[in-house]
């Protein structure tokens, strides 16, 4: 009698193993529904009920919903809430999605005493507000991070998959960009090193991020931008350089 227990036991094991599988992946789906559901029924602020995207960019919106960034608490100002509709309608998110994201943007700046235009504006060139986009490179979401550079930095979230949670893609996204600019000096020098072009201030993605933050400023102080940017096109593929290890004599290392 006790053999025959021996020899049913893994069997058993394993269909217990079998049913908590499904019961974590059952749990898992129903939470990224409620959030979905969360996310489209909280009341607007902000944006009037005929400037709300009827849809887009739903990928956006599904992936925030998933991420459940409910715990993000949005302080409105009447500027704040003009940025994010202006996000909302140009990149075809919700408008909730949109005032996490501008929150966010607010909050990773101020730990770097960085213009919160700046991270929006990086994040509208890199990957047009889709927090799941991965490059043919390898960068991931919001900010387009190199997760095979900056491992340390992920590391600390989890690893490098979590370069997909758009609130650690910001911070991280938010400490790079900030370390460039205290490298080169500028913003200029450390825009061109985000996105790799080295020292070149010339480069298109410079000014591209430039006008983005220009129209974003606009938009908070209810200013209607009419001429279209003569560089739309397709966002730049950054690939950030490596500065984790060893940065170069004399400049600022990015992890102080």
């Amino acid at each position: 009698m006790v053999g025959g227990t021996k020899g049913k036991l893994p069997g058993i094991l394993a269909n217990m193993q079998n049913k908590t599988k499904i019961f974590l992946w059952l749990a898992a789906a129903l939470s990224a529904v409620l959030a979905l559901i969360f996310l489209l029924k909280a009341p607007s602020q902000g944006i009037d009920a005929e400037d709300e995207p009827q849809a887009g960019n739903d990928f956006a919106v599904n992936s925030l919903a998933a991420f459940n960034l409910s715990h993000v608490k949005y302080n409105e100002t009447e500027a704040k809430n003009r940025v994010a509709a202006c996000i909302s309608r140009r990149y075809r998110i919700t408008s909730d999605a949109a005032r996490k994201i501008t929150q966010l943007a607010e909050q990773v700046a101020a730990k770097h005493a960085l213009d919160p235009n700046l991270i929006l504006a990086i994040i509208a060139n890199e990957s047009k507000f889709h927090p799941l986009l991965v490059s043919p490179v390898g960068a991931l979401g919001l900010m387009q991070i190199m997760p095979n550079v900056h491992k340390r930095k992920l590391a600390a979230y989890g690893g490098e998959n979590a370069a997909l949670n758009p609130e650690v893609n910001m911070t991280v996204g938010a400490g790079i960009i900030s370390s460039f600019i205290r490298q080169t000096g500028s913003l200029d020098g450390g825009l061109a090193m985000y996105v790799g072009a080295g020292f070149d201030t010339s480069h298109p993605y410079v000014y591209k991020v430039k006008y983005e933050m220009d129209v974003f400023r606009d938009c908070a102080n209810g200013i209607a931008r009419n001429t279209p940017d003569p560089f739309a096109s397709r966002p730049a593929k950054s690939v950030v350089p490596e500065i984790d290890e060893a940065p170069p004599a004399g400049t600022v290392d990015a992890e102080k």
